[in-house]
């Protein structure tokens, strides 16, 4: 049994474990025959990590899954249908996020595992606004799984009024928007009067503790919107912002992206960097949330106004952190023998171009070459290589419960 143990202590990926089985049948007997006896101590089953999902760079090709747990192999070819979405993120369960071109137009949460599908909102209303606003999004993120009946959806979108016959193109406005399961418009609940630059959200991310959405925003501060659910399906919001020192953090590169992530019980901001725009990603820098001190007070950004400051982290503290928009998440280290603290990254570049998003035709693509992991100070490139893609970006999967695909979506 000693034996047996130390070779499934080197295979911590549920797929390999299967797939050990028609290595011998002396092996797969052996499993059969002591299954209820070695449960719990001969097949410890470690929390599944997160699935790259790399979109093929036509409609027509496959679409790999990479397995991190496996030495970011290829486990899987899958489909998506229709094969021409555009993935926009995940929720745990194998649930993934797309935007469908044909036969129609239409967002929704479709289950890579069961198959299940769920309509997501393709429309938008506004707080004394008449119209009805159409909306594409970019990233969301979900307080329970699609079937959930108290399933509220959180997103940042892009909306804008259908055009007059003969006019141009409308003008899009980037916003935030909230819904509830079926409703098939969602709405822009946000205060009104809250234009600032500095507020426009970058990212969004559901925390449980609290039970709040959580939005970074390009000045930095946070965003916390509470869903309140009402009777009949309806819903209501409380909304609070965190207000960080502006000026805090000095970077010497350019910022490509932020993440929000929950490590350790803490809200962490992750930043992302390149030397220049439209470079690969050069390094991260990891950010918890501190109260200032009264000694920083100073009459520009008086502590009433701006109450908290980012203090950046030495080290991760034994995590992994997997970031990408509305999906971002933590595990710990040392529950996976093998594996070193960093962060794991894929690339989401072009989630808010619309440029790509909104191509007309134009040629543009989805780069889908920018990522790997970054520990030590390095940025390795773990992943197999993906060509760009004409219709989506890489995005992750999140396997929840089982590991194993239905093949298509």
């Amino acid at each position: 049994m000693d034996t047996q143990r130390l070779i499934l202590s080197r295979i911590p990926c549920r797929v390999d474990r299967g797939r050990i089985s028609l290595v011998c049948r002396a092996w797969r007997d052996m499993v059969r025959s002591q299954q209820h006896m070695l449960v719990g101590r001969l097949l410890p089953q470690p929390r599944s990590l997160q699935w790259l999902l790399l979109r093929a760079p036509f409609p027509a090709g496959s679409n790999r899954v990479v397995c991190v747990l496996s030495g970011c192999r290829v486990h899987h070819y899958i489909n998506v249908v229709p094969p021409d979405a555009r993935c926009f993120g995940a929720h745990g369960g194998a649930w993934l996020f797309v935007d469908t071109r044909e036969p129609v137009h239409r967002a929704a949460a479709v289950n890579a595992r069961t198959g299940a599908f769920r309509n997501l909102p393709r429309e938008l209303l506004r707080r004394a606004d008449p119209y009805v606003y159409r909306m594409v999004i970019h990233a969301a993120a979900l307080s329970s799984s699609p079937d959930d009946a108290n399933c509220v959806g959180a997103a940042i979108v892009t909306a804008w009024q259908n055009a007059a016959p003969g006019a141009g193109p409308p003008p899009r406005r980037r916003c935030v928007a909230l819904w509830r399961r079926d409703w098939p418009r969602a709405w822009d609940f946000v205060p009104p009067g809250q234009d600032d630059v500095s507020l426009n959200v970058e990212d969004v991310l559901y925390l449980n503790h609290n039970g709040a959405f959580a939005f970074v925003t390009q000045g930095e501060h946070i965003r916390i919107c509470v869903p309140l659910r009402l009777s009949e399906n309806m819903l209501s919001t409380k909304w609070g912002t965190l207000r960080f020192r502006p000026g805090g953090p000095l970077y010497d590169h350019f910022v490509r992206s932020r993440y929000l992530v929950v490590s350790g019980g803490e809200l962490l901001m992750v930043v992302r960097f390149t030397p220049h725009p439209n470079m690969p990603t050069s390094k991260f820098k990891v950010f918890r949330t501190a109260k200032r001190n009264v000694n920083d007070d100073n009459a520009d950004f008086p502590i009433a106004l701006y109450p908290w400051a980012w203090s950046e982290l030495d080290t991760l503290g034994g995590w992994m952190l997997f970031v990408g928009h509305g999906c971002s998440r933590s595990y710990k280290v040392d529950k996976y023998p093998g594996f070193k603290e960093g962060i794991y990254f894929l690339d989401d570049g072009k989630f808010y171009d619309d440029a790509v998003i909104f191509d007309n035709g134009n040629g543009n693509h989805y780069p889908c070459s920018d990522d790997g992991k970054w520990s030590e100070g390095q940025i390795q490139r773990c992943f197999p290589r993906s060509d760009p893609s004409v219709h989506s970006a890489p995005v992750w999967l999140l396997p929840g419960g089982g590991d194993m695909f239905s093949g298509t979506l």
